[in-house]
């Protein structure tokens, strides 16, 4: 027995290894013993099988289905904004971040205050791309579609907020656990409700609408007569084509398509039919 009053180090530590390991015997018959205590390795062994069963497996299939068959629709019918979700997010991480530097420095945690440090920029970067009338959009805006250009895509942006919620969360403060589990799911908000909204352009493509009827319907949802439509114009587009989407996955189409300017959320004819044109294609996810 090592005594509990010894201090840990290698020594000690290797000791009750060793007397650990000395407990433990095999019989001649295959039983094991710790501690002089026969432990039935068959009766472990049958439960382990009983539980490991294709009926159980099967299960735990349809359990896991459901699940996502959940997550799903209420990413779908949410009738709040996903860019406003994310948009909290983000403000969130940056004053959470903010606090939580500020506590690490004065702790000496270092390696922490880094990882807030990285929190934050993420939280300005999720406001930049999400919050039309950030300070300097325009400036910096060209330089996302150069260099990050993944992040024009919808599972790009759900990629990014999955990490960077994943990033805070992995804190382990209270603050931390909450935020950065919310921005986990937020970001497979996107990722999901961008790929129910690709199949369902995608399967609206096969219908074989013609630029004409595109054009006809554009322009009936085009009632300010201005050459171009907003989010909720395009929505009353999208039912008048026939496609059956949800708010959200009108939100997150809209979000694909581009826009007249940085500072104008709206989608001319030309900007819709090149993007519906590629409907096939589309990098959702």
């Amino acid at each position: 027995m090592v005594d509990e009053s010894t201090p840990l180090n290698a020594a000690t530590a290797t000791a009750a290894a060793t007397a650990v390991a000395a407990n433990v015997t095999t019989t001649a018959d295959g039983h094991v013993k710790v501690g002089g205590v026969d432990v039935d390795t068959k009766a472990i062994k049958a439960a382990a099988a009983a539980v490991l069963t294709k009926e159980n497996a099967d299960k735990a299939k349809v359990f896991a289905k459901a699940q996502y068959d959940k997550l799903k629709k209420i990413a779908s019918d949410g009738n709040m904004s996903l860019t406003f979700l994310a948009l909290v997010g983000g403000v969130a991480m940056m004053v959470t971040s903010i606090m939580g530097v500020v506590g690490r420095f004065l702790t000496l945690s270092w390696i922490g205050a880094l990882f807030d440090v990285y929190i934050f920029f993420f939280g300005v970067l999720v406001v930049f791309l999400e919050w039309k009338k950030f300070p300097g959009r325009d400036k910096y805006n060209m330089v996302i579609h150069t260099y990050f250009h993944f992040l024009d895509y919808i599972w790009g942006r759900g990629v990014l907020y999955f990490v960077a919620g994943s990033l805070q969360f992995s804190l382990f403060g209270l603050l931390d656990l909450a935020v950065g589990g919310f921005m986990c799911f937020v970001g497979i908000l996107y990722i999901i409700v961008g790929k129910i909204a690709h199949t369902k352009f995608v399967n609206a493509k096969e219908a074989m609408l013609s630029e004409h009827t595109i054009a006809a319907k554009f322009n009936e949802a085009d009632v300010e007569d201005k050459g171009s439509i907003n989010l909720e114009q395009f929505e009353i587009m999208t039912k008048s084509l026939g496609m059956e989407l949800e708010k959200r996955e009108v939100e997150i189409a809209f979000l694909e398509i581009p826009k007249v300017s940085d500072k104008e959320d709206r989608i001319t004819l030309e900007s819709f039919k090149n993007w519906w044109t590629k409907a096939d294609t589309l990098d959702f996810v």
